[in-house]
């Protein structure tokens, strides 16, 4: 008995001594690898609410927000911008042709509440336009804002009522900083100036630097327009003399003779369509309606080829033949891209100076 309560003894002590090293160990274990837990979520001191810093998990790094630009708002690959104001389509007319010849973005004054043509009666003092440009005050609400990012020259159009802009242009000049623009006015009238209506307009808006505007009839020429232009200091668009095959616009160069500023002079007021035949298996010939200019000489044509026949007929080649032409260009294709275009069937080609 005094044996067995020995070994009792020894083995109660035994197991004592293994609970203590286990327990030693286990501490040892936690001191070696520190708890990870993520950062408590501290508030701010003004708002309460959690910081973004102090939310965001152990181990990570925020990333930044990512904005994506309003593309309204993006930089325009033009720097030239046409803005006009037209209530009978006069006004907008002119502008169309200034932005052509400027290479100018063009943007239209819209006005909120159109303009009826009761609201345009000049003999009618109570007429809506007559009531607002008796009243220096009158701001008509425009429909949608036009940016002028990116922009450094604006032609600004309007029409004159009254010997005035329309008040319209007055809501238009006092919601824009023009800063840094070249502002050049122009208005359209069939016989009143345009008066003091620019110097007006520069006064209101309170910033550009403002040329002066001048005033043209609808029915003013191209030539007049591109002088005015240049007086301004703006270049103008160089034009060119395009080629398309059906709907398919081609890259053609063109010959610097007589032929060829003939055929400019031709569609310099409008495009012309020529209806095509197949002739030969190699060529495409068309009317062009009337006598051009001809230095012909024997000409060994080939595929891209375009060439004046007889004075009046364009001959484009898709293969190859020798005549006597006047050469007028070159479309700078493959063969077998002209083959393409040519080969199945008649086509019409469009020539077009813009």
């Amino acid at each position: 008995m005094k044996v067995f309560s020995a070994m009792r003894g020894s083995v109660k002590k035994l197991l004592a001594a293994c609970l203590m090293i286990s327990v030693a160990l286990v501490f040892a274990a936690c001191s070696g690898a520190p708890e990870q837990r993520a950062p408590e979520s501290v508030p701010t001191a003004e708002t309460g609410q959690i910081t973004a810093e102090a939310a965001a998990p152990a181990g990570e790094t925020e990333k930044p927000s990512q904005e994506t630009e309003n593309p309204a708002e993006q930089t325009p690959a033009r720097t030239n911008l046409v803005v006009y104001f037209s209530a009978t389509g006069t006004t907008r007319g002119v502008a169309e042709r200034i932005a052509a010849l400027t290479g100018a973005d063009l943007a239209e004054i819209v006005p909120a509440q159109p303009y009826t043509s009761e609201d345009l009666n000049y003999n009618d003092r109570t007429t809506r336009a007559s009531a607002e440009q008796d009243d220096s005050a009158a701001r008509p609400e425009i429909a949608e804002d036009i940016s002028l990012r990116g922009y450094t020259t604006v032609f600004l159009g309007y029409p004159i009522w009254w010997g005035q802009a329309p008040r319209i242009m007055s809501t238009f000049v006092e919601s824009h900083d023009f800063s840094g623009m070249t502002m050049i006015p122009f208005c359209t009238s069939g016989s009143s100036d345009i008066g003091q209506s620019d110097d007006t307009l520069a006064a209101q808006s309170g910033s550009g630097n403002w040329l002066q505007g001048r005033r043209f009839a609808g029915s003013v020429s191209e030539g007049q327009l591109r002088e005015w232009i240049d007086e301004t200091g703006i270049t103008t668009a160089e034009k060119t003399l395009r080629l398309f095959i059906g709907d398919t616009e081609v890259p053609a160069e063109w010959e610097n003779n007589a032929s060829v500023g003939a055929l400019i002079g031709l569609v310099e007021s409008g495009p012309l369509t020529v209806s095509m035949s197949m002739y030969g298996g190699f060529e495409q010939v068309g009317p062009l309606g009337t006598s051009l200019p001809r230095d012909d000489a024997q000409t060994s044509a080939d595929y891209g080829d375009i060439v004046l026949y007889s004075g009046d007929q364009i001959v484009i080649f898709y293969g190859s033949n020798s005549w006597s032409y006047t050469r007028l260009g070159h479309i700078g294709l493959s063969k077998q891209e002209m083959t393409d275009l040519l080969s199945a069937g008649n086509v019409n080609i469009t020539l077009k100076y813009d």
